[in-house]
């Protein structure tokens, strides 16, 4: 049977379907994440300790006089939206939580996308565009990518580490754009976006670096991108730090310095790793059907290898395999390497998890999608039909194939209510460190302002609080110290600001060090306190409110 389309039917769902595509999509999604995140902001909000030191070196950046001697490792990326927003003074913090937010919801939306493209093209492949037949492939789809965007969601830390500041979301929304420009045939774009999501995640250098010679080698006219691109990267890395410090691989010294307490002070840092971070950041009940569904893709390209390794057109089902074995080894390839890296020395922060999470969600989600879909196929092989024809019903059996994958979803043991994030915890969280950061100013305007205090000498606070100090106080990160590990006399701080880096934490400068400095000479005064810091100084024994 032949369909008649209406005249100028066709050119308007060929405008529709097209229209917020590519560049127009990321602009769409731009924007809404960007007004989402900048509402965000009525909620009690404050950066982090990586994100300070961030903000005081775009400060820096724009005075022409960069200090990176001390604080976290330099990351190019961030760098260039604080050294941006720096000029707006008070509200460079904000903005710059602004962007790091709007990445992170870009990650989601882009999660999304993936795991819904890539179950599209495994399960609709040879339907029609219209009728029953053509929506078949959108209910698994749309599930796929439900369960790996929330999979990313629910994932360990995500919310809090990205409602912080922390660039990892940045990154990721990058990066996968960068993958669908590559599965879109913009070769070219791909390569940008890569440049950028590396300018925070030097791993990727492995896959980005890899790609350039491979477009260099198939795209003669990207040869001037590629080749000022591969020039370029190093600069940003490496420059400000000579600049800021004196040595070129400053960056590199400070990551092979952990903290405390981290995995890379563990017996075995790459088990601890990928066995107590990375494993558990996601519910089994997506990394099994995960790793089952890049099984089965695989195995699925292996045996039919001869009709599309050398074929001039690979078939869309075959893309979709193509892009889940790929997609679903990055990731889980990405954990293994953050893990190894914190077996050589280096530190295994939980948030470099992030883009290998999001890869393996978005392979999960895909798993999820595939077998609604393979349910609706057996349930529609069966017996669901009208008493009066022979055809199954494909809407009853793709409701039911969804339904009965919904169920086993939710309802697999052990319960979902187990493995959710604890949401009120993470708020509890991020207003206590909002808290922090509204009660330094008004500590500091009890206290007579930034000012004296910067005048009177030394200043000390908690380490985890130094950053943000030092921005408040328009001071380098190396003008304010950390207290020290063990108990000592001398030299002691003309300024402590003594707080809890959180709410179970210990008091620091502990008061038994106050009192050591105190023994050995140093005559503190109480000049100001607030509910979660307390300013002593030498320069002043007045009692503030």
């Amino acid at each position: 049977m032949v369909t008649v389309v209406p005249a100028g039917a066709r050119p308007r769902r060929v405008a529709a379907s097209t229209a917020l595509r590519g560049e127009r999509l990321y602009l769409t999604l731009g924007t809404g994440a960007l007004a989402l995140a900048a509402l965000s902001l009525l909620l009690p909000s404050t950066p982090s300790y990586d994100s300070w030191a961030w903000l005081i070196w775009g400060r820096e950046i724009v005075h022409l006089g960069l200090h990176t001697s001390t604080g976290p490792s330099w990351k190019p990326l961030p760098v260039l939206f604080t050294t941006a927003f720096a000029p707006l003074g008070a509200a460079q913090p904000d903005l710059w939580l602004v962007v790091a937010r709007a990445g992170a919801l870009m990650a989601v939306a882009m999660v999304f996308r993936l795991a819904y493209r890539v179950t599209r093209g495994l399960v609709s492949t040879g339907q029609t565009s219209t009728g029953p037949a053509g929506w078949a492939g959108l209910g698994p789809a749309l599930l796929a990518g439900l369960v790996a965007a929330a999979s990313l969601i629910n994932s360990g830390g995500f919310i809090v580490e990205n409602a912080l500041g922390y660039s990892e979301g940045l990154a990721i929304a990058l990066m996968l754009i960068a993958v669908e420009r590559f599965l879109d045939g913009a070769r070219r774009q791909a390569f940008v976006a890569g440049f950028l999501a590396c300018l925070d995640r030097p791993e990727l250098w492995f896959v980005w670096v890899p790609f350039g010679a491979w477009l260099w080698w198939r795209d003669p006219g990207s040869r001037r991108l590629v080749l000022a691109l591969f020039v370029l990267t190093p600069v940003p890395w490496f420059l400000p730090e000579l600049w800021g410090s004196g040595q070129l691989f400053r960056g590199v010294a400070r990551a092979h310095h952990p903290n405390p307490g981290t995995p890379a002070f563990s017996h075995c840092p790459l088990c601890t790793v990928f066995d107590r971070e990375a494993w558990p950041t996601l519910m089994r009940r997506v990394k099994l059907p995960a790793i089952l569904a890049l099984a089965l893709a695989a195995a699925g390209l292996w045996r039919a290898r001869g009709s599309w390794w050398r074929a001039s057109r690979t078939p869309e089902a075959t893309r979709a395999r193509l892009s889940l074995v790929a997609l679903g080894a990055a990731g889980f390839l990405w954990w293994l390497g953050i893990a190894a890296e914190t077996q050589a020395g280096f530190a295994g922060n939980r948030r470099y998890l992030e883009l290998g999470t999001a890869l393996v969600a978005i392979t999960g989600g895909v798993a999820w999608g595939w077998i609604a879909s393979a349910a609706a196929s057996v349930l529609g092989r069966l017996s669901l039909r009208p008493a009066r024809s022979r055809r199954p019903r494909p809407a009853v059996a793709l409701g039911a194939g969804l339904l009965g994958a919904v169920a086993v979803l939710v309802g697999a043991p052990p319960w979902i209510g187990r493995n959710m994030i604890n949401l009120a915890a993470a708020r509890h969280a991020l207003s206590y460190q909002a808290g922090l950061r509204s009660d330094l100013a008004a500590v500091l305007a009890r206290s007579g302002g930034a000012g004296p205090l910067v005048g009177c000498g030394t200043v000390m606070t908690e380490a985890y609080q130094v950053p943000m100090v030092a921005w408040t106080l328009g001071l380098a990160p190396g003008r304010v110290k950390p207290p020290p590990s063990h108990l000592t006399g001398t030299p002691w701080p003309d300024v402590i600001l003594q707080d809890r880096a959180h709410p179970g934490s210990a008091l620091l400068p502990a008061p038994g060090q106050i009192a050591a400095w105190e023994h050995a000479g140093a005559r503190y005064g109480l000049l100001a306190r607030t509910r979660s810091f307390t300013v002593y100084s030498t320069c002043t024994h007045r009692v503030g409110r």
